[in-house]
């Protein structure tokens, strides 16, 4: 019995199972999910901070009408500020540095003339420029990031900035991707004429390895014994399980099955959608389980689909914003199923919208027309004619 693709996807997000969370060093923080508040420890910047390499002034002198100002010393970023106490004296300073009390504003070497151990000044200076002022961009207190965000390059280098050497983020659930078959070798096997390398753990590991985590990889026969055998270990020792391949209608589809015989509670088996029609899903405790099923775009497709957003919600991260795009040509599919068609991506250049062109292929097991889409177009089941210049969600491969 097939259940829609928004009835598979609010059966998993009513799923709560408890992974926790991990305290992490900076260094390994990149990529995690962020699950404590990041608050400034310190105004940003901390500090009068000199935004040019020049030399700074009391502008009461240059209002005075003095032009020439000999340099009383130079101060580099780092130093700790001398108060100038002179106004008839300059100090050369560099960009970074800490504006000494007394100066008020930083006029740019491009900007003057140097002479017998000081600077001549143009007409038109005005009091401070190029200052960067203490508080301007961050007031101590203030909540830079929320938890939830996912950790990228902004948010490592304002967890530095503010001292945070460790950090709370989601735990990562222990994973292990599984693939089944007895036509499987090892990538680095010749395959005899009947049998394929097998490819989809190592696609697979790649998407999950987006979100930080490094999943076991494993690969079992078609046997029901050893199938019952590895997988009762896998599920003791694992809090997401997936299996590519052994979950459609076949005489050697042992996979559910056995997931039941386990004690693995089916939440859904069979979602109205092309491709991965035959996805089921089950839950053991704390653990959740994916059965994919074998061919690669169909593999990739609930991957992307179902897997991922289940697992950005349990990870309890913030949900990216939706990307849409908009079909380059007209298409009809008749099946009631929601159709997730592969499709490359390019922005047009004058109007700058994200345009879908349907990728030719032929059916789920075409690995190849992989390489030539950026996504999959997720077209409603409730339709179908989509024409030309409609606007649809994209899953990006």
């Amino acid at each position: 019995m097939l259940i829609t693709h928004t009835e598979a996807t609010d059966i998993l997000a009513q799923q709560d199972p408890d992974w926790g969370t991990d305290t992490v060093a900076l260094s390994q923080a990149a990529g995690r999910v962020l699950r404590q508040a990041l608050r400034a420890d310190r105004d940003q910047p901390p500090f009068n901070r000199v935004a040019m390499d020049g030399i700074c002034i009391d502008y009461t002198a240059y209002a005075a009408g003095q032009r020439f100002f000999p340099v009383a010393w130079m101060q580099a970023a780092g130093q700790s500020p001398r108060a100038l106490t002179d106004a008839t004296k300059c100090i050369e300073i560099m960009t970074g540095a800490a504006l000494p009390a007394g100066a008020t504003t930083v006029i740019r070497y491009e900007d003057l003339r140097a002479e017998g151990g000081g600077f001549h000044l143009p007409e038109g200076v005005e009091d401070g420029k190029s200052i960067h002022y203490r508080g301007k961009d961050i007031e101590e207190g203030a909540e830079l990031a929320t938890p939830g965000c996912r950790i990228g390059i902004a948010e490592i280098g304002m967890l530095a900035t503010c001292g945070y050497a460790e950090v709370e983020v989601s735990a990562l659930p222990r994973t292990a991707i599984i693939a089944t078959g007895n036509e499987l070798v090892d990538v680095a096997a010749r395959p005899l004429p009947h049998q394929i390398r097998m490819s989809n753990l190592f696609q697979l590991r790649e998407v999950l390895r987006g979100f930080g985590i490094e999943p076991a990889l494993h690969h079992l026969p078609d046997e029901p014994e050893r199938l019952r055998e590895s997988l009762s270990a896998i599920l003791r020792n694992n809090e997401l399980v997936m299996l590519s391949g052994g979950v459609s209608k076949g005489k050697l589809d042992y996979v559910p099955g056995i997931l039941q015989e386990l004690g693995v509670e089916k939440l859904f088996h069979g979602v109205a959608q092309r491709p991965g029609k035959p996805l089921w899903a089950g839950r053991l405790g704390d653990t959740m389980v994916f059965g994919l099923p074998g061919n690669p775009i169909s593999s990739v497709n609930c991957t992307l689909g179902m897997v991922m957003p289940f697992l950005r919600q349990r990870l309890h991260m913030t949900e990216p914003n939706t990307v849409f795009a908009a079909l380059t040509e007209a298409l009809t599919f008749k099946p009631s199923l929601t159709l997730f068609q592969l499709v490359s991506l390019k922005a047009d250049p004058e109007s700058g919208q994200l345009l879908a062109t349907p990728t030719p292929h032929a059916g789920s097991g075409d690995a190849a027309s992989l390489l030539r889409s950026d996504g999959f177009l997720e077209l409603p089941a409730e339709r179908a004619e989509f024409a030309a210049g409609e606007v649809f969600r994209v899953l990006r491969l």
